[in-house]
């Protein structure tokens, strides 16, 4: 039989004044509460004054749909107006609610900058922000993978927990 190929899917890069060469030294590890190695996106996102975090210490992937039902009451609350970074386990739009998040891209269309974090008990490939690419590439959204088994990549929360709380529901805080 003869070989065939088939192409799955294109994912166009959006290229413009945003990016840009950020050199490490420029870079005050001791100034970052995220770092990874894995990012689309680079550059500078200003003006965000909040973050919506699913703690990885109370999650439970079988509230997955009740988790991303609260952070479209964050999204509704802060809206476009108060750009906010969303943070949490797993992959962020996934279809299966035992992979991560099932998230809307309207549920979310606030964030600035999106976090997919690893964490030990919920060992799940991250997606790289492929349910959302287009609007990561095109919006010019940051969009960060944390292995939690890299000794280089990092999110801190001891800093996140000095922040002021806005609201805290169940399974979200923000």
């Amino acid at each position: 039989k003869k070989d065939e190929f088939s192409l799955l899917q294109i994912k166009p890069m959006t290229i413009n004044s945003f990016n840009r060469e950020i050199i490490d030294n420029d870079i005050k590890n001791d100034l970052l509460f995220c770092k990874s190695d894995i990012v689309l996106g680079n550059g500078k996102i200003e003006g965000i004054q909040n973050i919506i975090f699913i703690d990885p210490k109370t999650f439970h992937a079988e509230k997955t749909p009740e988790i991303a039902k609260e952070i479209e009451f964050y999204n509704k609350k802060l809206g476009s107006k108060k750009p906010y970074i969303l943070a949490g386990p797993g992959r962020w739009g996934s279809a299966d609610p035992w992979l991560g998040i099932p998230v809307t891209w309207k549920q979310i269309s606030g964030a600035s900058a999106i976090i997919e974090m690893g964490i030990k008990d919920f060992p799940v490939d991250p997606s790289f922000g492929s349910h959302f690419f287009q609007n990561v590439t095109s919006m010019r959204l940051g969009y960060f993978t944390i292995d939690n088994n890299s000794k280089d990549e990092s999110f801190d929360y001891n800093w996140l927990k000095k922040q002021k709380v806005v609201k805290n529901k169940k399974f979200t805080i923000c």
